[in-house]
Protein backbone atom coordinates (compact mmCIF):
# COMPACT_ATOMS: atom_id res chain seq x y z
CA UNK A 1 0.00 0.00 0.00
CA UNK A 2 2.70 2.48 1.01
CA UNK A 3 4.67 1.50 -2.07
CA UNK A 4 1.67 2.30 -4.34
CA UNK A 5 1.21 5.72 -2.68
CA UNK A 6 4.93 6.48 -3.10
CA UNK A 7 4.74 5.64 -6.81
CA UNK A 8 1.67 7.88 -7.24
CA UNK A 9 3.35 10.76 -5.38
CA UNK A 10 6.50 10.26 -7.45
CA UNK A 11 4.49 10.41 -10.70
CA UNK A 12 2.67 13.52 -9.47
CA UNK A 13 6.01 15.19 -8.73
CA UNK A 14 7.27 14.34 -12.21
CA UNK A 15 4.05 15.70 -13.78
CA UNK A 16 4.28 18.92 -11.75
CA UNK A 17 7.94 19.34 -12.62
CA UNK A 18 7.16 18.86 -16.30
CA UNK A 19 4.28 21.32 -16.10
CA UNK A 20 6.45 23.87 -14.30
CA UNK A 21 9.19 23.44 -16.92
CA UNK A 22 6.66 23.95 -19.71
CA UNK A 23 5.25 27.09 -18.10
CA UNK A 24 8.74 28.38 -17.48
CA UNK A 25 9.64 27.69 -21.10
CA UNK A 26 6.54 29.59 -22.27
CA UNK A 27 7.48 32.48 -19.97
CA UNK A 28 11.03 32.42 -21.26
CA UNK A 29 9.75 32.48 -24.84
CA UNK A 30 7.50 35.43 -24.02
CA UNK A 31 10.36 37.31 -22.40
CA UNK A 32 12.59 36.43 -25.32
CA UNK A 33 10.10 37.87 -27.81
CA UNK A 34 9.75 41.03 -25.74
CA UNK A 35 13.49 41.34 -25.41
CA UNK A 36 13.80 40.88 -29.16
CA UNK A 37 11.34 43.72 -29.77
CA UNK A 38 13.07 45.91 -27.22
CA UNK A 39 16.43 45.13 -28.72
CA UNK A 40 15.25 46.45 -32.13
CA UNK A 41 13.87 49.58 -30.54
CA UNK A 42 16.87 50.08 -28.27
CA UNK A 43 19.38 49.31 -31.00
CA UNK A 44 17.72 51.80 -33.35
CA UNK A 45 17.61 54.58 -30.77
CA UNK A 46 21.22 54.02 -29.78
CA UNK A 47 22.35 54.30 -33.40
CA UNK A 48 20.25 57.41 -33.96
CA UNK A 49 21.57 58.95 -30.75
CA UNK A 50 25.10 58.34 -31.94
CA UNK A 51 24.53 60.00 -35.32
CA UNK A 52 22.72 62.94 -33.70
CA UNK A 53 25.68 63.48 -31.36
CA UNK A 54 27.87 63.49 -34.42
CA UNK A 55 25.59 66.11 -35.98
CA UNK A 56 26.25 68.38 -32.99
CA UNK A 57 29.79 68.90 -34.22
CA UNK A 58 29.00 69.25 -37.95
CA UNK A 59 29.45 72.68 -39.54
CA UNK A 60 25.92 72.58 -41.01
CA UNK A 61 22.53 72.55 -39.29
CA UNK A 62 20.56 69.32 -38.95
CA UNK A 63 17.16 68.32 -37.69
CA UNK A 64 15.23 65.09 -38.03
CA UNK A 65 12.11 63.43 -36.71
CA UNK A 66 11.12 59.74 -36.94
CA UNK A 67 7.67 58.44 -36.04
CA UNK A 68 6.65 54.78 -35.78
CA UNK A 69 3.33 54.65 -37.62
CA UNK A 70 2.73 50.99 -36.79
CA UNK A 71 2.95 51.46 -33.03
CA UNK A 72 1.69 55.07 -33.28
CA UNK A 73 4.55 56.46 -31.22
CA UNK A 74 7.41 58.92 -31.59
CA UNK A 75 10.59 56.96 -32.18
CA UNK A 76 13.32 59.60 -32.22
CA UNK A 77 13.76 63.34 -32.65
CA UNK A 78 16.69 65.70 -32.94
CA UNK A 79 16.14 69.45 -33.42
CA UNK A 80 12.72 68.42 -34.68
CA UNK A 81 11.18 71.84 -33.98
CA UNK A 82 13.93 73.85 -35.64
CA UNK A 83 12.60 75.76 -38.64
CA UNK A 84 14.58 75.19 -41.84
CA UNK A 85 14.29 75.57 -45.59
CA UNK A 86 12.72 72.40 -47.06
CA UNK A 87 13.78 72.72 -50.71
CA UNK A 88 11.72 70.23 -52.78
CA UNK A 89 10.34 68.37 -49.78
CA UNK A 90 7.92 71.32 -49.95
CA UNK A 91 6.24 69.20 -52.64
CA UNK A 92 5.08 66.87 -49.84
CA UNK A 93 3.15 69.83 -48.42
CA UNK A 94 1.64 70.55 -51.84
CA UNK A 95 0.81 66.91 -52.61
CA UNK A 96 -0.80 66.13 -49.25
CA UNK A 97 -2.79 69.38 -49.34
CA UNK A 98 -3.99 68.78 -52.91
CA UNK A 99 -4.94 65.15 -52.27
CA UNK A 100 -6.77 66.13 -49.10
CA UNK A 101 -8.67 69.15 -50.45
CA UNK A 102 -9.06 68.30 -54.15
CA UNK A 103 -8.66 64.52 -54.37
CA UNK A 104 -6.71 62.32 -56.77
CA UNK A 105 -9.51 62.43 -59.37
CA UNK A 106 -9.60 66.23 -59.53
CA UNK A 107 -9.33 67.38 -63.15
CA UNK A 108 -7.39 70.14 -64.91
CA UNK A 109 -9.32 71.48 -67.91
CA UNK A 110 -7.92 73.32 -70.93
CA UNK A 111 -10.99 74.61 -72.78
CA UNK A 112 -11.77 76.37 -76.04
CA UNK A 113 -14.77 78.53 -76.95
CA UNK A 114 -15.85 80.65 -79.85
CA UNK A 115 -18.03 83.74 -79.79
CA UNK A 116 -20.18 85.20 -82.55
CA UNK A 117 -21.66 83.16 -85.38
CA UNK A 118 -20.63 80.88 -88.21
CA UNK A 119 -22.17 82.14 -91.43
CA UNK A 120 -23.74 80.07 -94.17
CA UNK A 121 -20.55 80.39 -96.18
CA UNK A 122 -18.52 78.87 -93.28
CA UNK A 123 -16.94 82.05 -91.93
CA UNK A 124 -16.60 82.53 -88.19
CA UNK A 125 -17.53 86.11 -87.43
CA UNK A 126 -16.22 86.11 -83.91
CA UNK A 127 -13.28 85.19 -81.73
CA UNK A 128 -11.73 81.98 -80.43
CA UNK A 129 -10.68 81.82 -76.78
CA UNK A 130 -8.34 79.21 -75.31
CA UNK A 131 -8.90 79.14 -71.55
CA UNK A 132 -5.82 77.89 -69.71
CA UNK A 133 -6.03 75.83 -66.54
CA UNK A 134 -2.29 75.49 -65.85
CA UNK A 135 -1.87 72.02 -67.33
CA UNK A 136 1.91 71.47 -67.02
CA UNK A 137 1.83 68.56 -69.45
CA UNK A 138 0.15 70.28 -72.38
CA UNK A 139 2.09 69.14 -75.45
CA UNK A 140 2.41 69.88 -79.13
CA UNK A 141 0.27 66.82 -79.92
CA UNK A 142 -2.42 68.26 -77.61
CA UNK A 143 -2.26 71.51 -79.55
CA UNK A 144 -2.69 69.59 -82.81
CA UNK A 145 -5.86 68.04 -81.32
CA UNK A 146 -7.05 71.55 -80.49
CA UNK A 147 -6.37 72.70 -84.06
CA UNK A 148 -8.33 69.74 -85.38
CA UNK A 149 -11.24 70.64 -83.09
CA UNK A 150 -11.29 74.10 -84.63
CA UNK A 151 -11.29 72.58 -88.11
CA UNK A 152 -14.19 70.34 -87.04
CA UNK A 153 -16.30 73.47 -86.74
CA UNK A 154 -16.33 73.34 -90.58
CA UNK A 155 -15.13 76.90 -90.95
CA UNK A 156 -13.09 78.10 -93.90
CA UNK A 157 -12.13 81.43 -92.47
CA UNK A 158 -12.11 83.50 -89.30
CA UNK A 159 -12.98 87.16 -89.12
CA UNK A 160 -11.83 87.67 -85.59
CA UNK A 161 -9.04 87.00 -83.13
CA UNK A 162 -7.36 84.20 -81.25
CA UNK A 163 -7.26 84.97 -77.54
CA UNK A 164 -5.60 83.31 -74.56
CA UNK A 165 -7.51 83.55 -71.30
CA UNK A 166 -4.99 83.14 -68.50
CA UNK A 167 -7.11 84.58 -65.70
CA UNK A 168 -6.86 81.35 -63.68
CA UNK A 169 -3.88 82.86 -61.77
CA UNK A 170 -2.20 86.19 -61.34
CA UNK A 171 0.01 87.59 -64.07
CA UNK A 172 3.33 86.88 -62.33
CA UNK A 173 5.53 84.51 -64.32
CA UNK A 174 7.91 83.86 -61.42
CA UNK A 175 7.24 82.09 -58.15
CA UNK A 176 7.26 84.09 -54.92
CA UNK A 177 10.83 84.22 -53.64
CA UNK A 178 12.38 82.77 -56.81
CA UNK A 179 15.76 84.13 -57.88
CA UNK A 180 15.23 86.31 -60.94
CA UNK A 181 18.44 85.11 -62.62
CA UNK A 182 17.29 81.46 -62.52
CA UNK A 183 14.16 81.96 -64.65
CA UNK A 184 13.42 80.69 -67.21
CA UNK A 185 15.20 77.36 -67.32
CA UNK A 186 14.37 73.67 -67.37
CA UNK A 187 13.89 73.45 -63.61
CA UNK A 188 12.22 76.84 -63.27
CA UNK A 189 10.12 77.66 -66.34
CA UNK A 190 7.75 80.58 -66.49
CA UNK A 191 4.49 80.02 -64.62
CA UNK A 192 1.52 80.55 -66.89
CA UNK A 193 -1.93 78.89 -67.09
CA UNK A 194 -1.52 78.34 -70.82
CA UNK A 195 1.81 76.81 -71.86
CA UNK A 196 3.01 74.62 -74.70
CA UNK A 197 5.80 72.10 -74.06
CA UNK A 198 6.59 73.83 -70.74
CA UNK A 199 6.94 77.18 -72.53
CA UNK A 200 9.80 76.13 -74.76
CA UNK A 201 10.35 78.32 -77.81
CA UNK A 202 10.27 75.38 -80.22
CA UNK A 203 8.66 72.02 -79.42
CA UNK A 204 11.08 69.53 -77.89
CA UNK A 205 14.24 71.64 -78.37
CA UNK A 206 14.65 72.25 -74.65
CA UNK A 207 15.40 75.96 -75.10
CA UNK A 208 13.71 78.87 -73.37
CA UNK A 209 13.53 82.49 -74.40
CA UNK A 210 15.36 85.08 -72.33
CA UNK A 211 13.59 87.93 -74.08
CA UNK A 212 11.47 90.10 -71.75
CA UNK A 213 8.84 90.33 -74.52
CA UNK A 214 8.34 86.57 -74.58
CA UNK A 215 5.14 85.25 -73.03
CA UNK A 216 4.23 81.51 -72.93
CA UNK A 217 0.56 82.13 -73.76
CA UNK A 218 1.40 84.33 -76.75
CA UNK A 219 3.76 81.67 -78.04
CA UNK A 220 0.97 79.12 -77.55
CA UNK A 221 -1.35 81.19 -79.75
CA UNK A 222 1.30 81.86 -82.39
CA UNK A 223 2.00 78.14 -82.69
CA UNK A 224 -1.73 77.41 -82.88
CA UNK A 225 -2.03 80.00 -85.64
CA UNK A 226 0.63 78.20 -87.66
CA UNK A 227 -1.23 74.93 -87.22
CA UNK A 228 -4.34 76.62 -88.64
CA UNK A 229 -2.56 77.85 -91.76
CA UNK A 230 -5.04 75.93 -93.93
CA UNK A 231 -7.85 78.17 -92.65
CA UNK A 232 -8.13 81.60 -94.30
CA UNK A 233 -7.79 84.22 -91.62
CA UNK A 234 -8.42 87.79 -92.74
CA UNK A 235 -7.16 89.25 -89.50
CA UNK A 236 -6.00 87.22 -86.54
CA UNK A 237 -4.38 88.96 -83.59
CA UNK A 238 -2.83 86.62 -81.05
CA UNK A 239 -3.31 88.28 -77.71
CA UNK A 240 -4.37 87.89 -74.08
CA UNK A 241 -7.97 88.57 -73.15
CA UNK A 242 -10.32 87.26 -70.49
CA UNK A 243 -13.40 85.51 -71.82
CA UNK A 244 -15.48 86.31 -68.78
CA UNK A 245 -18.95 84.77 -68.80
CA UNK A 246 -19.31 81.68 -70.96
CA UNK A 247 -23.08 82.01 -71.30
CA UNK A 248 -22.91 83.56 -74.76
CA UNK A 249 -19.87 81.53 -75.85
CA UNK A 250 -19.86 78.17 -77.60
CA UNK A 251 -17.73 75.48 -75.95
CA UNK A 252 -16.15 73.03 -78.40
CA UNK A 253 -12.99 71.58 -76.86
CA UNK A 254 -11.72 70.28 -73.49
CA UNK A 255 -8.45 68.55 -72.61
CA UNK A 256 -8.38 67.02 -69.12
CA UNK A 257 -5.77 65.57 -66.82
CA UNK A 258 -6.09 64.49 -63.20
CA UNK A 259 -3.94 64.95 -60.13
CA UNK A 260 -3.46 61.16 -60.10
CA UNK A 261 -1.94 61.37 -63.60
CA UNK A 262 0.35 64.30 -62.80
CA UNK A 263 1.47 63.42 -59.26
CA UNK A 264 3.98 60.59 -60.02
CA UNK A 265 6.00 62.76 -62.41
CA UNK A 266 5.84 65.71 -60.02
CA UNK A 267 7.21 63.69 -57.09
CA UNK A 268 9.56 61.17 -58.67
CA UNK A 269 11.35 63.68 -60.91
CA UNK A 270 10.77 66.66 -58.59
CA UNK A 271 9.19 68.71 -61.36
CA UNK A 272 8.73 72.30 -60.18
CA UNK A 273 6.28 73.30 -62.91
CA UNK A 274 3.94 70.43 -61.98
CA UNK A 275 4.13 71.39 -58.31
CA UNK A 276 3.37 75.06 -58.98
CA UNK A 277 0.40 74.18 -61.17
CA UNK A 278 -0.99 72.00 -58.37
CA UNK A 279 -0.32 74.77 -55.86
CA UNK A 280 -2.38 77.24 -57.91
CA UNK A 281 -5.22 74.76 -58.18
CA UNK A 282 -5.22 74.78 -54.38
CA UNK A 283 -5.35 78.56 -54.59
CA UNK A 284 -8.49 78.37 -56.74
CA UNK A 285 -10.45 76.78 -53.89
CA UNK A 286 -10.99 80.22 -52.39
CA UNK A 287 -10.60 82.34 -55.53
CA UNK A 288 -11.94 81.52 -58.99
CA UNK A 289 -9.91 84.11 -60.91
CA UNK A 290 -6.48 85.72 -60.56
CA UNK A 291 -5.47 83.39 -57.74
CA UNK A 292 -2.20 84.25 -56.02
CA UNK A 293 0.44 82.31 -54.13
CA UNK A 294 -1.06 83.68 -50.91
CA UNK A 295 -4.32 81.91 -51.73
CA UNK A 296 -2.43 78.64 -52.22
CA UNK A 297 -0.48 79.18 -48.99
CA UNK A 298 -3.73 79.69 -47.09
CA UNK A 299 -5.04 76.29 -48.15
CA UNK A 300 -1.73 74.53 -47.46
CA UNK A 301 -1.58 76.08 -44.00
CA UNK A 302 -5.09 74.84 -43.33
CA UNK A 303 -3.99 71.24 -43.96
CA UNK A 304 -0.75 71.66 -41.99
CA UNK A 305 -2.80 72.88 -39.04
CA UNK A 306 -5.31 70.06 -39.52
CA UNK A 307 -2.40 67.59 -39.41
CA UNK A 308 -1.53 68.89 -35.94
CA UNK A 309 1.48 71.08 -36.69
CA UNK A 310 1.87 74.65 -35.47
CA UNK A 311 1.61 76.94 -38.49
CA UNK A 312 3.05 79.83 -36.48
CA UNK A 313 6.44 78.40 -37.36
CA UNK A 314 5.68 77.47 -40.96
CA UNK A 315 6.04 79.75 -43.98
CA UNK A 316 4.56 78.51 -47.25
CA UNK A 317 5.63 80.68 -50.18
CA UNK A 318 5.32 78.40 -53.20
CA UNK A 319 4.37 74.86 -54.13
CA UNK A 320 7.69 73.50 -55.33
CA UNK A 321 10.29 74.50 -52.73
CA UNK A 322 12.26 76.74 -55.09
CA UNK A 323 11.39 79.85 -53.08
CA UNK A 324 13.93 81.24 -50.65
CA UNK A 325 11.05 82.09 -48.33
CA UNK A 326 9.75 78.59 -47.50
CA UNK A 327 10.32 77.44 -43.93
CA UNK A 328 9.10 74.37 -42.04
CA UNK A 329 10.31 71.99 -39.32
CA UNK A 330 11.00 68.24 -39.47
CA UNK A 331 8.18 67.64 -36.99
CA UNK A 332 5.69 69.55 -39.18
CA UNK A 333 6.62 67.47 -42.23
CA UNK A 334 6.22 64.27 -40.22
CA UNK A 335 2.83 65.51 -39.01
CA UNK A 336 1.74 65.77 -42.65
CA UNK A 337 3.08 62.28 -43.43
CA UNK A 338 1.19 60.89 -40.42
CA UNK A 339 -1.96 62.71 -41.52
CA UNK A 340 -1.64 61.17 -44.99
CA UNK A 341 -1.03 57.68 -43.58
CA UNK A 342 -4.36 57.76 -41.72
CA UNK A 343 -6.35 58.35 -44.92
CA UNK A 344 -6.01 55.79 -47.71
CA UNK A 345 -7.32 58.25 -50.33
CA UNK A 346 -4.29 60.44 -49.57
CA UNK A 347 -1.69 57.85 -48.57
CA UNK A 348 -1.97 55.47 -51.51
CA UNK A 349 -1.44 58.00 -54.34
CA UNK A 350 1.18 59.84 -52.27
CA UNK A 351 3.13 56.68 -51.40
CA UNK A 352 3.01 55.39 -54.99
CA UNK A 353 4.38 58.68 -56.29
CA UNK A 354 7.45 58.81 -54.04
CA UNK A 355 10.94 57.92 -55.33
CA UNK A 356 12.17 54.49 -54.20
CA UNK A 357 15.70 54.13 -52.83
CA UNK A 358 18.04 52.66 -55.43
CA UNK A 359 15.20 52.15 -57.93
CA UNK A 360 13.70 55.26 -59.51
CA UNK A 361 13.18 58.99 -59.50
CA UNK A 362 15.58 61.23 -57.64
CA UNK A 363 16.58 58.28 -55.40
CA UNK A 364 17.57 55.93 -58.22
CA UNK A 365 21.30 56.43 -57.56
CA UNK A 366 21.11 56.51 -53.77
CA UNK A 367 21.08 53.64 -51.25
CA UNK A 368 21.55 51.04 -53.97
CA UNK A 369 22.76 48.56 -51.37
CA UNK A 370 22.23 47.84 -47.68
CA UNK A 371 18.88 47.42 -45.96
CA UNK A 372 17.66 50.83 -47.12
CA UNK A 373 17.57 49.58 -50.72
CA UNK A 374 13.90 49.45 -51.82
CA UNK A 375 12.80 50.16 -48.23
CA UNK A 376 12.86 53.96 -48.39
CA UNK A 377 10.09 55.84 -50.21
CA UNK A 378 10.84 59.54 -49.93
CA UNK A 379 10.88 62.97 -51.52
CA UNK A 380 14.26 64.58 -51.97
CA UNK A 381 14.96 68.31 -51.71
CA UNK A 382 17.97 70.21 -52.96
CA UNK A 383 18.72 73.90 -53.49
CA UNK A 384 21.91 75.83 -52.80
CA UNK A 385 22.94 75.16 -49.21
CA UNK A 386 20.02 72.82 -48.54
CA UNK A 387 19.47 69.07 -48.75
CA UNK A 388 16.43 67.30 -47.27
CA UNK A 389 14.61 63.97 -47.39
CA UNK A 390 11.09 63.17 -46.18
CA UNK A 391 8.90 60.11 -46.56
CA UNK A 392 8.37 56.56 -45.33
CA UNK A 393 10.73 53.75 -44.28
CA UNK A 394 10.13 50.03 -43.82
CA UNK A 395 11.99 48.72 -40.76
CA UNK A 396 13.26 45.16 -40.39
CA UNK A 397 10.59 44.35 -37.79
CA UNK A 398 7.83 45.17 -40.28
CA UNK A 399 7.00 48.58 -38.89
CA UNK A 400 6.39 51.58 -41.15
CA UNK A 401 8.14 54.80 -40.13
CA UNK A 402 7.44 58.38 -41.21
CA UNK A 403 10.51 60.61 -41.23
CA UNK A 404 11.92 63.99 -42.17
CA UNK A 405 15.64 64.77 -42.31
CA UNK A 406 16.69 68.37 -42.97
CA UNK A 407 20.21 69.66 -43.56
CA UNK A 408 20.74 73.41 -44.00
CA UNK A 409 23.88 75.49 -44.37
CA UNK A 410 25.67 72.98 -46.58
CA UNK A 411 28.60 73.84 -48.77
CA UNK A 412 28.07 70.65 -50.77
CA UNK A 413 24.68 68.98 -51.11
CA UNK A 414 26.41 65.58 -51.26
CA UNK A 415 27.37 65.98 -47.60
CA UNK A 416 23.72 66.23 -46.61
CA UNK A 417 22.71 63.32 -48.84
CA UNK A 418 25.37 61.11 -47.25
CA UNK A 419 24.05 61.98 -43.78
CA UNK A 420 20.46 61.22 -44.82
CA UNK A 421 21.45 57.89 -46.37
CA UNK A 422 23.12 56.82 -43.12
CA UNK A 423 19.98 57.65 -41.14
CA UNK A 424 17.92 55.67 -43.66
CA UNK A 425 20.18 52.63 -43.31
CA UNK A 426 19.69 52.81 -39.54
CA UNK A 427 15.89 53.04 -39.87
CA UNK A 428 15.84 50.01 -42.18
CA UNK A 429 17.78 47.82 -39.73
Amino acid sequence: MHRKVSIIVFLQVLWFAALTHTNAQETDDSISATELELSWDTRLKQSLLSISQEADSNYYNTGFCIYDLTSDSLLFEYNQQKVMRPASTQKVVTAVSALSLLGADYEYHTRAYYTGNITSDSILKGDIYIVGDFDPEYSFSDLQELAQSIRSLSIKGIEGNLYADISMKDSLLYGNGWCWDDVPCTNMPYLCPLMLERGQIAPFDGKYSTSPTFHPAVYFLETLGKELADINCDTIACSLKTLGSTQSAHHFYTKTRTIAQLLPHMMKTSDNLYAESMFFHLARISKDYWATWKDGAREANYIINKAGANTSYVDVSDGSGVSLYNYISPSAEVALLRYAYKDASIYEPLFNSLPIAGVDGTLRNRMKDGLAYRNIYAKTGTVSGVSCLAGYAFASNGHILAFSIMNNGLIKAATGRAFQDRVCQIMAK
